[in-house]
C-alpha cells in the first residue's frame, strides 16, 4: 500500500458501509430484494477502499443482518410487502428499530449505496452520514456497462462530472450499433411506427407518490400518442411481465400490430420506428441517441455526460470502470478521511468487463459479441 497523505480532513470517518434499499422485498414478498446486487457491489469495491483509505468496509443488508430480516418480517406480511415498500419509498420514519438496526451501524462512517431510494438518502442526510450512490447506468449499448454516480459532497460531485464519459463517445457508438443492426435486419413495419416499452410493474422505477404506476390513470394521453402514429408495436420487459402501459396501448384504438420479440437495439435502429413511449425505462435514454422522439410518463434518472448539456441538479455522473480503482475512492473519501497517494493505476481496457462480472448482458450479446444474429425483424 502506498503511503498515507499528510492531510487530515476535519470530518474524519472511521468506516465504510455498503448498503441498498433494505425495504425492497424479493419476488415472494420476503426481505432482501436487492441483496444480491448490493453484495456484488460490496465485493467489487471493498479492496480498493482499503487501499485508498485503510478503512474497514462492511455490508449491511437483510441477508447479512438477520435482525434486520426479523424486523422486516414482523413489520409486514409478504402479501402486503410491495404496497408497504412503495408507501415508504420517499420517507421512512425513524423509530427505535431503524436507529438500532441501521443508523447505529452508519453513524461515524461513510455510506456507499446501491440504487438508493429517496428514503435512504434522507436517512443518511438527517444522520449526517456522507454518501456516494452507485447504480448501473441506463445507457447499456456501449462497449461495456457504465456506472452512474452521485455524491453527497458538492465538490466531489463536480469532480465526478468532470471525469464522466464524453457524450461524443455515446453518439459514435450509437451510430455503429445502428449501422450494424440495419445491415442485418429487414423491417416489415410501416414508417412512423410507435414503439411502446413495457417495464416490470413492481420495480422501484414504477413507484410514484407512494404507489405503483397505473397507466389506466393516463389512458387518455396514452391513446392520443398511440393514435398519432401509423402503427404501434409493443415490447414487453425481458422478464416477460405484463405492464399496464402495454395494456393501455393495446386498447387505445390505434393500429396496434402486436407484441414483438426482436432485440431492442435492432428495433431502435429501424428507421420505421419514429417514436418511443415508456413510463421511464432506460430505453428512453438510449432511444434519444438513435434519433427517436421519446415520450415518458414518469421522471427519468437524470444523467450527465462530459461535453453534454449542463448537468441538472441531482444528475448522476456517467462513469466507466474507473470506479473499480483505488484512485477513484481516494477522490471520494478525501473529504472525510486520510487517503493514500494516487498511483494512476487503471485496469487494461477490456470490453464487457462489467457485463461479465454482473453476468448480465441485457441481450447486448445478440448484436455485438458472440451470438449469431437472429432472423430479420
Amino acid at each position: 500500500m502506498t503511503g498515507q497523505s499528510s492531510d487530515t480532513p476535519g470530518r474524519a470517518v472511521r468506516h465504510v458501509t455498503v448498503l441498498g434499499d433494505f425495504l425492497r422485498p424479493d419476488g415472494k414478498g420476503r426481505p432482501g430484494g436487492v441483496d444480491r446486487p448490493t453484495q456484488w457491489l460490496y465485493n467489487a469495491i471493498k479492496r480498493q477502499i482499503a487501499l485508498a483509505a485503510s478503512l474497514p468496509t462492511t455490508l449491511l443488508s437483510p441477508t447479512s443482518a438477520p435482525a434486520l430480516t426479523e424486523w422486516l418480517t414482523r413489520l409486514r406480511p409478504a402479501a402486503a410487502s410491495d404496497t408497504l415498500w412503495a408507501a415508504q419509498f420517499a420517507h421512512l420514519p425513524v423509530d427505535a428499530a431503524i436507529e438500532r438496526l441501521v443508523l447505529a451501524r452508519l453513524r461515524g462512517g461513510f455510506a456507499v449505496t446501491y440504487e438508493a431510494p429517496p428514503y435512504l438518502l434522507r436517512l443518511l442526510d438527517d444522520a449526517q452520514v456522507p454518501w456516494l450512490d452507485l447504480r448501473i447506468h441506463p445507457v447499456r449499448f456501449l462497449d461495456d456497462l457504465l456506472f452512474a454516480a452521485r455524491a453527497a459532497d458538492p465538490a466531489t460531485q463536480a469532480a465526478l462530472l468532470a471525469r464522466a464519459v464524453p457524450e461524443s463517445v455515446v453518439a459514435a457508438t450509437a451510430g455503429l450499433r445502428e449501422a450494424m443492426a440495419q445491415l442485418i435486419s429487414e423491417a416489415t413495419i410501416p414508417d412512423d411506427t410507435l414503439l411502446v416499452i413495457g417495464q416490470r410493474p413492481f420495480d422501484a422505477t414504477q413507484i410514484c407518490n407512494g404507489t405503483f404506476f397505473d397507466a389506466a390513470e393516463h389512458a387518455e394521453a396514452i391513446g392520443r400518442i398511440c393514435r398519432a402514429h401509423r402503427a404501434v408495436v409493443l415490447k414487453a420487459h425481458p422478464s416477460g411481465d405484463s405492464h399496464s402501459l402495454l395494456q393501455a396501448a393495446a386498447g387505445s384504438g390505434a393500429n396496434v400490430l402486436g407484441m414483438i420479440p426482436e432485440n431492442t437495439y435492432r428495433v431502435l435502429a429501424m428507421s420505421q420506428i419514429s417514436t418511443v413511449l415508456t413510463v421511464n425505462s432506460s430505453i428512453a435514454h438510449e432511444a434519444a441517441f438513435f434519433g427517436k422522439r421519446v415520450h415518458t410518463l414518469a421522471p427519468l434518472l437524470p444523467v450527465a455526460w462530459r461535453g453534454g448539456m449542463a448537468a441538472a441538479d441531482g444528475a448522476y455522473a456517467s462513469l466507466d470502470d474507473q470506479v473499480l480503482m483505488p484512485d477513484f475512492w481516494r477522490l471520494v473519501l478525501a473529504p472525510y478521511a486520510p487517503v493514500s497517494q494516487p498511483d494512476g493505476a487503471m485496469l487494461p481496457a477490456k470490453p464487457n468487463r462489467l457485463r461479465i462480472a454482473l453476468d448480465s448482458f441485457w441481450n447486448f450479446n445478440e448484436i455485438d459479441t458472440d451470438r449469431i444474429p437472429r432472423g430479420a425483424a
